[in-house]
C-alpha cells in the first residue's frame, strides 16, 4: 500500500544518496570468493533486484533486459552497464542467505529514526499456494491446513508487522506441512523484534492461543500477549467465563478487563491487511506464475522474492521519513 504513494523518481533519489556501505559489508560476508571476479559488486545486484521488485519483474532475464534499455535504471543500480541474467541469477543463488541480515539492518535503522515509537506488533500467517503440475507428485511441499481446515499445497508465510505503519518487521517462510503454530514459535523465539519499552502489545489470532506462545511473547519479545481466545478443548465459551486461576491471567492481567481487550484487539486487523496486500499487489503474487514456467520452485526462491518485497516496503517508509525530517529541518530554519 505504501509503494502506491511513492514515485520511481522519489525512490531513485533516495537510493542514490542512501548509505550503502553497511549493506555492502553485509553482502561481502560471503565466505567463498574464489573464481573470476565480477565487475558487478553484490550491492549493485541487490539494487537491481530492488528495482525488479518495484517494477514487479520476477524473471532475471527480463530484469537484465529492462535495465539495459533505460539509463535511469542503470543509475538506480549504480552501474554504467547492465548486468547479465547470469550475474543476477548467481547473486540469487549465492547471496540470498544474507538478505535477512539486510532486512534487519534496515529495520534497526527505522527504529533508530523513531518510526516505530508508540506502536504495537501484530502477527499472523498466510498461505502461498503452489499449483500442482500435471503428472508431478506434490511431495516437495506437501499439504497444510488453514485455520478453517481448508487444505492447500505450497508454503506458509508467517509475519509480524508494525500496527502503525503496517510494515513487516519479522517474517519466516516454511513448507505447508510444518504448521502455523510451530513456525510462529520458532520465529518469535529467534530474536526480539521491537526494542522499545513504550510499545506494549503483541496481537495474534486465536489459532495461536496456547501457553507456549504466551510465554515466548512475554519472555522473549517483552510485550503483553493479546491473543484471541480459542475455546478448543475447553468448556468455557468466552474470556468472561474463565476462572480466576486460568493460566492466561498469569501472562496478561489485562484479560480481567475483557471490554478493553475487545476494543484494542481490532488492531490485529493490520496483519490481515498486510497479508492481503502482499499477496495481491506485490511480487509475491507472481510466485505461482514462476511454478507454471518451471517444473518446481525452491523454498529459497520464495524467500528471495518475499525478502525483497518487504525490504522495498522498508525503503518506501525510509523515503517517507527522510522527507518528513527534511521538511522539519526547513521549518526549524525559518
Amino acid at each position: 500500500m505504501r509503494l502506491k504513494n511513492i514515485s520511481f523518481e522519489g525512490l531513485k533519489r533516495f537510493v542514490e544518496k542512501f548509505d550503502w556501505l553497511p549493506i555492502s559489508e553485509v553482502l561481502n560476508r560471503k565466505s567463498d570468493n574464489r573464481g573470476k571476479k565480477s565487475k558487478f559488486a553484490p550491492v549493485n545486484c541487490f539494487r537491481a533486484f530492488l528495482l525488479g521488485t518495484y517494477l514487479e519483474i520476477e524473471d532475471d532475464t527480463e530484469l537484465a533486459r529492462r535495465i539495459s534499455q533505460h539509463v535511469e535504471y542503470l543509475e538506480f543500480c549504480g552501474v554504467k552497464e547492465a548486468p547479465s541474467h547470469d550475474v543476477l541469477t548467481d547473486f540469487r543463488n549465492n547471496y540470498s542467505h544474507l538478505l535477512k541480515d539486510v532486512f534487519y539492518h534496515v529495520d534497526d535503522l527505522l527504529e533508530r529514526m523513531h518510526a516505530f515509537d508508540f506502536d504495537s506488533l501484530s502477527c499472523d500467517g498466510t498461505n502461498i499456494n503452489v499449483p500442482i503440475k500435471n503428472k508431478k507428485k506434490p511431495h516437495r511441499y506437501h499439504f497444510g491446513a488453514k485455520s478453517d481446515k481448508e487444505k492447500f499445497h505450497g508454503f506458509w508465510l508467517m509475519l509480524a508487522n508494525s500496527v502503525k505503519h503496517q510494515v513487516v518487521r519479522e517474517f519466516d517462510v516454511a513448507y505447508a506441512r510444518e504448521g502455523q503454530i510451530r513456525i510462529c514459535k520458532e520465529m518469535l523465539d529467534c530474536r526480539r523484534i521491537d526494542e522499545s519499552e513504550d510499545n506494549f502489545y503483541f496481537f495474534l489470532d486465536g489459532i495461536f492461543d496456547c501457553e507456549e506462545i504466551y510465554d515466548i511473547i512475554l519472555r522473549k519479545q517483552g510485550k503483553l500477549p493479546i491473543i484471541g481466545y480459542n475455546k478448543r478443548g475447553s468448556s468455557y465459551e468466552v474470556i468472561e467465563d474463565l476462572p480466576e486461576d486460568n493460566w492466561r491471567f498469569q501472562y496478561n492481567p489485562l484479560l480481567h478487563f475483557p471490554d478493553y481487550i475487545y476494543k484494542i484487539y481490532r488492531l490485529r486487523d493490520s496483519s490481515e491487511r498486510v497479508n492481503s496486500h502482499s499477496k495481491s499487489y506485490t511480487l509475491i503474487s507472481r510466485i505461482a506464475n514462476k511454478v507454471r514456467k518451471c517444473h518446481t520452485i525452491l523454498k529459497g526462491v520464495v524467500e528471495h522474492i518475499v525478502t525483497f518485497t518487504f525490504i522495498l516496503e522498508q525503503f518506501a517508509l525510509l523515503t517517507e521519513y527522510e522527507s518528513k525530517l527534511r521538511q522539519k529541518t526547513l521549518c526549524d530554519f525559518f
